[in-house]
């Protein structure tokens, strides 16, 4: 006999399978802010779910390979977890996530911003977006220059070790290739943490001030939408408290 299913009233009680879904993702959200196994007490602690409730979730979680449990009766991320992240990380369109940054941060600041990769010992101007002034840093998708120190260079080549110095993500430099231009570079991470890039602005020395607030407050800003976006979990999670940091400056 066929079975017939009704939607739920107005106003009443959660669909179950919503409230499933919601303890589902607590669960494995517990795991991103611990970088180890964790025990049922360390699950109930943090998720806010009793053990039973866990532990009945537990039963899917670990057949489908989506959790692993130990020996030791504590459990990991499984990896099936690992496979969706090389799916996602093949599948993100880089052009369609940073092109809308770059042009968002010229329009607020009137400079030329760009992205920078890393392929071997060289850095390499992924995309641009050149400024809308006539005296500005023009730069050319594509464009290769061997590491330096600039602020690009000190990001692609120390950031992925060290993120941060002296308590903040940016590094800022002038004069370094071009004695009349000034810069300011951030870290973009993305799956499992890895350095994906460097986002920059750049302009004239005179008329750009990395060392602004709001400069400084937009380019990180941007960092952590776009690290998000390109599943990076843990870096940028405070960035708010970037904007009080004190510019590193190597001229």
């Amino acid at each position: 006999m066929a079975t017939t299913r009704t939607e739920p009233e107005p106003d009443s009680a959660p669909d179950r399978s919503v409230s499933a879904a919601e303890r589902t993702m607590t669960i494995l959200n517990a795991f991103l802010s611990h970088e180890k196994p964790l025990s049922l007490p360390e699950l109930e602690a943090s998720t806010g779910l009793f053990k039973s409730v866990i532990l009945r979730y537990m039963i899917t979680l670990v057949r489908e390979n989506m959790v692993r449990k130990n020996q030791d009766g504590t459990y990991q991320l499984g990896i099936k977890v690992v496979q969706l992240a090389a799916v996602y990380e093949h599948s993100v369109d880089h052009l369609g996530i940073i092109k809308p940054s770059l042009e968002r941060l010229v329009a607020a600041s009137g400079e030329t911003a760009s992205f920078y990769v890393r392929e071997g010992d060289t850095r390499v101007c992924l995309f641009r977006h050149n400024s809308p002034h006539s005296l500005r840093v023009s730069l050319r998708q594509g464009d290769t220059s061997p590491f330096d120190e600039t602020s690009t260079g000190q990001v692609l080549q120390h950031a992925e070790r060290s993120p941060r110095i002296e308590g903040s993500y940016i590094r800022q430099t002038s004069g370094l290739v071009d004695p009349l231009t000034t810069s300011i570079s951030v870290p973009v991470f993305g799956v499992r943490e890895a350095l994906v890039g460097a986002l920059t602005l750049s302009g004239p020395i005179g008329r750009f001030e990395p060392s602004d607030e709001r400069v400084r407050s937009l380019l990180v800003d941007e960092a952590a939408q776009l690290s998000c976006a390109f599943g990076s979990s843990r870096h940028y999670a405070q960035h708010g408290a970037e904007q009080g940091a004190a510019p590193h400056r190597a001229n």
